[in-house]
């Protein structure tokens, strides 16, 4: 609505003197005891709460308009919505209503009749006849203990330009305090209270069978709208990951804030939000309520509950959701929530994570990791050989459709991804239509060395339902190379071993289980393997005095320990032959090779050092050549 910039009383005399003439049946107008009341007086305020107050009448002759200008203290109050609405002046229709609001008060001007016809339109004599209506906000927040007494009354030459007064507009005259009307007004209208207490909450949250769960974070604030808030919860993060901060479903979603930041830090995270930051700045906020939603702090167990039907139950885990102040965020961020522009520290109510042990029922499927090195062929467990790492299954009764492989291994093994291979499995002859094979290879990421293999044996048209037999021998569904790396310890365990709740080179956390009749089985035995890294003799099979060669030299010495005791220091090596047997023999077959009338001494051979790949009874080597 415009303001009002004139004196209104000077606008209706001349509208009365050239169109409207009244009879007042004698009434002087001095003679007649009028007043304006401010009614709703007495309220109290809590917080940055709002009371509604109004502006009431009592006249003995008809009103034709009138002014009202009601003042306070604008570092106490704040007043919005000066309204005519529900009351017998809107039910008149008014040709002129104008309210203007100033930051210490407001002014309401009121003409009935301003444009033709002229009907004589007027509000009849009565006895507190409410005029208007306006809503006050307090501008403070108190203490705990504290009250204020904030005064609302009618001032007359304070508002507006050219300042206004109180006036009611009988006969084409203006009736103000000079001329009898009477302004009642509390001098301590509104009591202005500390806000009811506001909390914080942090639902206790019970973990789904994927061990993960949302805790709501709830907000009990009757005393006023919210226009921002502020959140920071701590986790222990050896025991809970925080995944996500939601806000779908909640009732911040719903108010439709137009900033919002999360965080998501080591061992906690934050939210902020306000509402109304962007024009045209229509007041959006939370209203006062309990239990309103703000948000979802969404966490995972880091390491799952699954036991076996039978197995000893361990304890459920209980891990604490905690409000903190002043730790995350940069600057750091404390609890909050805005109300009238203020920040208030709320109640802060902690909560928990809740996760049961998960009982899977029993299956008999076995999944089999099996690391082969063939000494045979030259490929002993030491460092620098390479191996193979075979994948097998069994199960008598069950016909498996697909698996998921999650694996931890010592990082001083190294998996070639591009090597896995289903030559010589059961697969090879089934066939298998969806393979994913990932290496993460990486010891520096913090999590280790990891082998991730996912195997889907329908996962094309025309879906014809192939699976794995049913068998009670372990069959091979794959294999992959494994090398032992050079800095390996000797004597040293290498663990490749089946391991829940990793990532490989991804984001998404995975754990073992194979498909059974479409349903994911996680409850079943795994076989893990062992790389025992041996410090196996080295030495060049012919190379009798140790010399790094194989020539004559050696087929003498040979022939000089058998005859004159000379001394040897790898009998292995001058069993040329490999018969496990020290004799005459291994002097021919050596001077067989030497001049081609024969074959290469048996591995490890003339020529490059290695184990030995026989068993025997000859004494050890004294040589300290070994694979270490």
């Amino acid at each position: 609505m415009k303001s009002i910039r004139f004196d209104i009383s000077k606008l209706l005399v001349l509208k009365a003197l050239m169109i409207v003439q009244f009879t007042l049946g004698g009434i002087s107008v001095g003679e007649c005891q009028q007043s304006f009341t401010i009614s709703g007086t007495g309220q109290s305020i809590s917080g940055a709460g709002e009371a509604q107050l109004g502006v009431t009448a009592d006249f003995q002759i008809p009103v034709q308009g009138f002014v009202l200008a009601v003042g306070f203290d604008s570092s106490l109050l704040q007043v919005s919505d000066v309204s005519i609405e529900g009351t017998q002046i809107e039910l008149l229709d008014p040709d002129f209503a104008v309210a203007e609001i100033f930051p210490e008060g407001f002014t309401l001007g009121v003409i009935f009749e301003t444009e033709p016809p002229i009907e004589g339109l007027v509000l009849q004599p009565g006895n507190d006849v409410a005029l208007a209506s306006y809503i006050l906000q307090s501008m403070v927040i108190l203490d705990k203990g504290e009250t204020l007494e904030a005064s609302v009354d009618f001032v007359d030459f304070a508002l507006n330009d050219p300042p206004l007064q109180n006036i009611l507009i009988q006969g084409g005259e203006s009736v103000g305090t000079a001329e009898g009307l009477i302004l009642n007004s509390a001098p301590t209208a509104i009591t202005l209270l500390p806000p009811p207490p506001a909390s914080l909450l942090v639902e206790n949250v019970t973990a789904d069978e994927n061990f993960e769960g949302c805790a709501r974070i709830l907000l009990d604030s009757p005393g006023g709208e919210t226009q921002g808030f502020v959140l920071a919860v701590a986790h222990d993060e050896s025991v809970l990951e925080l995944m996500d901060i939601d806000l779908v479903g909640t009732d911040t979603a719903t108010a439709a804030p137009e900033f919002v930041v999360t965080s998501l830090e080591s061992g906690g995270g934050t939210l902020g939000v306000i509402f109304d930051v962007e024009a045209p700045f229509d007041g959006r906020a939370l209203p006062p309520g309990s239990g309103l939603h703000l948000s979802s702090f969404c966490y995972r167990l880091l390491d799952p509950l699954i036991i076996s039907e039978g197995e000893p139950v361990p304890d459920p885990v209980d891990s604490d959701l905690v409000f903190t102040d002043g730790v995350f965020g940069s600057p750091p961020l404390s609890n909050v929530i805005v109300q009238g522009g203020f920040s208030i520290s709320p109640e802060l109510i902690h909560g928990q994570f809740h996760a049961d042990p998960l009982i899977l029922p029993s299956e008999n499927t076995v999944l089999s990791l099996q690391a082969e090195f063939d000494l045979l062929q030259g490929d002993a467990p030491i460092p620098g050989a390479q191996g193979q790492l075979n994948v097998n299954y069994s199960d008598p009764d069950d016909n498996i459709q697909g698996f998921t492989l999650t694996v931890c291994y010592d990082c001083e093994l190294t998996l070639n991804q591009e090597s896995w291979t289903f030559e010589d499995s059961i697969l090879d002859e089934v066939g298998v239509e969806y393979l994913a094979v990932q290496v993460d290879d990486d010891p520096q990421d913090g999590d280790g060395c990891e082998l991730i293999v996912g195997i889907l044996l329908d996962a094309l048209p025309p879906f014809d339902g192939q699976t794995l037999p049913q068998s009670e021998d372990l069959l091979k569904v794959g294999s992959m190379t494994v090398e032992i790396d050079e800095t390996a310890p000797c004597d040293g365990a290498l663990a490749i071993e089946f391991c829940d709740g990793i990532n490989g080179l991804g984001e998404v956390i995975l754990d073992t289980n194979v498909v059974i009749n479409f349903d994911s089985i996680r409850n079943f035995e795994r076989q893990s393997t062992v790389v025992q890294v041996v410090p196996l003799e080295l030495f060049q099979r012919g190379d009798c005095n140790s010399d790094d060669q194989v020539d004559l030299a050696d087929v003498a010495t040979v022939v000089s320990n058998l005859f004159f005791g000379f001394e040897i220091l790898c009998p292995d090596a001058c069993d040329m032959n490999d018969d496990s047997a020290q004799n005459l023999a291994d002097a021919v077959f050596g001077l067989n090779f030497l001049f081609n009338f024969g074959g290469a001494p048996p591995l490890p051979g003339p020529y490059d050092d290695g184990p030995d790949p026989s068993e025997d009874s000859l004494p050890v080597c004294e040589s300290d050549d070994t694979a270490c």
